[in-house]
Parts: C-alpha cells; structure tokens; sequence
C-alpha cells in the first residue's frame, strides 16, 4: 500500500476521531492533573463536575482547547502507526518464513504493534506536550495560536531536547505506546477475524481495542500527564512524580478520569479503524 493512501486514510480517520471525542479528552486530561498545575484549590470532583465547570468559566471552547496540534499532526501520527505496522507486518512474515499473502499469528500481531507504538511516540509525546498544556490552562482563550506560542517558548526557553523542551515525556510515551499498541492491533485483528471486517465489526472491534490498550497503560499516562504538565522544579524524575501523587492523593489518583477515557476510547477508536478500512479499500 503506498505512502500517499495510508498518509490520507490514517489522517482522515484520525482527525475524524479526535474531532468526535476531543471533549472528553479534555475533561480527562484535567481529570488527571493535580490541582496546582492548573492553578485551583481542589481538584474536580468527577467527569460531570468538570464539564460543568469547563462550560461555566470556559465556554463550549473551553472543552475544544489543545483541539489544533493533535488535529494538525494526526495524519503524520496515524500515517506513522499503521504504515510502521504494515511494515513491521511485513518483516515479521519475512523473518518467520511466512508467506507475505497469510495473516501473521496473533502472538506476530503484538510484536508488530509494539514496533509500530514505538515508532509513533516520536510524533506523539511533543504533540500530547502541548496539546497536554493547552488543556490544562484554565485562562486561556482556546485559540489555535496559543498552542503555537505554546510550541514556540519551549524551543525558545528549552531547546528541542531540554528538559521541558518539546520532547518532555517522550520516554515515558514510549512505555505507554508500545505495549498499549500491541494490544490495540491484537484485539483489533481478533474481532476481524472472528466477525469479519463489515463497517459495524470493524467499529466494535476498534472500540474495544481502544478500551482494552488505554485501560492497560492507564496508570502510566496519569503519571506521564502530570510529568508533563508541571512546571519546571516540580517533579525531578517519572519516579518522583509517581510518589509525590501517590503519597498525597492515594492510589486512586492512579485512575484519575478513567471514567472520561472509556467514555471517549470507544467511541473514537471506533470511528478511526472503521473510517480508516472504507478510506483504504476506497482508495486502494
């Protein structure tokens, strides 16, 4: 499959997915966050109650805010995952002697998804960074520019591998997205297979797989979340800012908004992996 179909077929679905679902992930991102990062005195008190008060103080735009990186960049995101899945397909078949025309094994299927994680959290932490603080600013106006300024002092203040530079987090997107990926594509692959690949399979499969691989890492992206957030002096390492959060707000902070995530996951990997099937096979 070329490069320009996996390009706009991964782009459309992705945009399509995070245009449907970005105020739950807005709600969850702030969910997530401690109540210092963002400048309040206690944190929400759940999804409903975060919603309430985004749309009070905020406006409906309050809920759209750190909508315009992820949107701009996600074709290079998903054109990056599945293209390195395709491809890492494709070597796994070669090196285990498999006929290229044959379905890798589901056990394959990990490998390949883990390889094709990997490969997308270079595209994915610097965006999730600033979308991440676009977020989390409860005084901002919601504006495309501000997550360019936002882009912009952070090369300027950081560079592009300082410590809260563009690339803050990136390790830790890294351990999320690789096994998160694995299980994404395997769950995927085991509904097709099962059900075969019709616009309404092809959607629940998607469904679950989102739900499955964010409900594996969770901990992991609440911890990644507040990393990034922080301001500078705040947390000295992944590992302080796990013990930090834990001691002061319990282990329960480590499924801070889950609730928002499933809500959300379903819904937007539906849409990506059903879109993404019609637009391949539309173009191919």
């Amino acid at each position: 499959m070329s490069v320009a179909v996996e390009l706009t077929a991964g782009g459309i679905a992705g945009a399509l997915g995070i245009l449907s679902t970005q105020p739950m992930d807005t709600i969850r991102i702030r969910l997530q966050s401690s109540a210092n990062s963002m400048g309040m005195l206690s944190s929400y008190g759940g999804v409903l109650d975060c919603a309430q008060e985004t749309l009070r103080k905020e406006g409906l735009r309050g809920l759209y805010k750190g909508v315009a990186s992820p949107t701009m960049t996600v074709g290079i995101m998903n054109a990056v995952l599945f293209f390195s899945y395709e491809n890492a397909s494709a070597l796994v078949k070669r090196y285990s002697h498999i006929d290229q025309s044959r379905d890798l094994t589901i056990p394959q299927v990990l490998l390949a998804g883990g390889i094709a994680g990997f490969a997308t959290s270079f595209v994915t932490a610097p965006t999730e960074l600033i979308k991440c603080i676009a977020q989390t600013n409860l005084k901002s106006k919601g504006y495309i520019r501000e997550e360019w300024q936002i882009f912009r002092s952070m090369l300027q203040e950081h560079g592009w591998l300082g410590a809260h530079g563009p690339c803050r987090g990136l390790m830790a997107t890294m351990f999320r997205e690789t096994p998160s990926f694995a299980l994404y594509f395997a769950v995927y692959e085991t509904g097709v297979r099962r059900y075969g690949k019709s616009d309404f399979v092809s959607f629940v499969s998607g469904g679950c797989a989102g739900a499955v691989a964010w409900t594996s890492i969770y901990p992991l992206d609440v911890i990644k979340t507040r990393w990034q957030v922080a301001a500078p002096g705040v947390y000295t390492s992944l590992r302080h800012c796990f013990k930090t959060s834990v001691a002061r707000e319990g282990w329960n902070v480590l499924f801070r908004g889950y609730c928002a995530t499933m809500i959300r996951a379903w819904p937007q990997n539906g849409v990506i992996f059903c879109s993404y099937e019609f637009i391949k096979k539309s173009m191919s």
